[in-house]
């Protein structure tokens, strides 16, 4: 099976998008891509601007043939778990042959080195990378200083100038390419990957190069100015059939804004004044007085800038902080996150097909070992936080997210619950 894969958030669906989906057919020579897709909240911890069915809507529209859902257990997390779980996903489906991911360094080569030296720690590495850790620095920057100290241990970087392996380990998508890497390299993957040099503007980039900008600028555009104002200053930065979906979603009030929020952060507030300090030592991370700290600023007079500022450390950025507070609002502690972990990925949930490519989901049915999930309702009547069993955990936890993501848009006449239930499989 000739069938090629891009793990995605696509939020939005835009030019850029579109350039690495074109080029990945074109690279892998393969006319049928799937794309694994975050839901209705995204890795950095942020509610998306689109919901995962309009997203769904625009991978279709601009060339993906099949697009599943990344559950939420994993895609709140770190890069590492996101990338590890993404590409597991796609080994599971026995369909995949190849995946393309974009790059700053459009090297496949200096990539692949950094994710074996990742994969294959020497023990003079993890002595290194401790000794950062105690410093007090994040995880991916003592990650970085401790293998520019130790680039000796691993041959196939030596042959790389080490002040380029540093740039490039800094940059945002070689470190979530370098994670699909060393997922692939862990698994013993026959799926070849490959890397395309992003084209246009960097990640965060708050400028416009031609016609390419970072998702990042069209949803501050949407941010910050008029709904009409906004939709047409970011037409010329999407493919058109995204853009008529963004434009349409807009003008139906189906998309949540920066401001939204402050309405989140609210109720996980709320949560987080029910709870003392020991409740939060049954999540992930959560120890060493930060259990503490998040008791006292939650006490305080809220809001949300100054409330995520006051928690942000050294080792704890704010994209992590988010995850961290979804988790606790989600009630996403340790001992259940080990439950969905155990044996992992145990579903695979399908959000949208092509038309004519119907014959993707019977080989994925046929071929893959889990259970292909496109309607919740055969799985689980109601969301179960209690259950032993993982699929429905971790599928509860994909309803729920949702559910309170609907709560979060402009027009609260789509605030309706349990649509996973009722909402038809996407086809275009």
């Amino acid at each position: 099976m000739a069938l090629t894969a891009l793990i995605t958030e696509y939020n939005p669906f835009h030019n850029g998008h579109q350039y690495h989906l074109n080029q990945s057919k074109k690279i892998t020579k393969n006319d049928e891509l799937l794309v694994i897709m975050s839901g209705n909240f995204t890795q950095r911890g942020d509610a998306a601007l689109l919901d995962k069915w309009a997203r769904t809507r625009q991978a279709l529209k601009c060339g993906a043939d099949l697009v599943l859902e990344l559950p939420l257990i994993y895609n709140i997390r770190s890069a590492e778990y996101f990338a590890h779980y993404s590409v597991l996903s796609l080994e599971k489906t026995k369909l995949v042959d190849s995946i393309v991911f974009g790059s700053e360094a459009g090297n496949i080569e200096i990539l692949t080195a950094a994710a074996d030296a990742f994969a294959n720690e020497s023990s003079e590495f993890k002595a290194e990378l401790q000794r950062y850790l105690k410093t007090g620095i994040d995880f991916p920057t003592a990650r970085r200083q401790a293998l520019l100290a130790c680039i000796q241990y691993y041959p196939k970087l030596q042959k790389f100038n080490k002040n380029h392996i540093e740039k490039v380990l800094k940059a945002p998508n070689n470190i979530l390419g370098i994670e699909y890497l060393k997922s692939l390299i862990k698994l013993d993957s026959d799926i070849k990957p490959y890397t395309i040099k992003r084209t246009g503007t960097d990640y965060h980039s708050q400028n416009i190069n031609k016609n390419y900008a970072s998702a990042s600028l069209i949803r501050n555009i949407i941010n910050s100015k008029a709904r009409a104002e906004a939709v047409t200053d970011v037409r010329s930065l999407m493919p058109a059939e995204s853009w008529k979906i963004l434009k349409d979603e807009i003008k139906q009030g189906r998309y949540v804004t920066k401001k939204a929020e402050e309405k989140l952060f609210n109720k996980v507030v709320d949560q987080l004044r029910r709870l003392q300090a020991d409740d939060l030592r049954k999540y992930k991370g959560i120890k060493n007085g930060l259990e503490n700290r998040i008791i006292e600023k939650a006490a305080a007079a809220f809001n949300t800038d100054s409330f995520l500022e006051s928690l942000k450390s050294k080792n704890l950025t704010e994209s992590r902080l988010k995850r961290k507070l979804l988790q606790l609002y989600f009630e996403l502690d340790a001992e259940k996150i080990k439950l969905v972990e155990e044996n992992a990925p145990h579903y695979l949930r399908v959000l949208g097909i092509r038309r004519g490519k119907e014959h993707l989901l019977s080989q994925l049915k046929e071929k893959s070992g889990l259970e292909i999930i496109i309607n919740p309702a055969a799985e689980l009547n109601s969301v179960d936080l209690k259950t032993s069993s993982p699929l429905e955990l971790s599928l509860s936890y994909d309803l729920l997210a949702s559910d309170l993501y609907s709560l979060l848009y402009q027009n609260s006449t789509h605030s309706q619950a349990n649509r996973d239930f009722y909402q038809k499989l996407i086809k275009i």
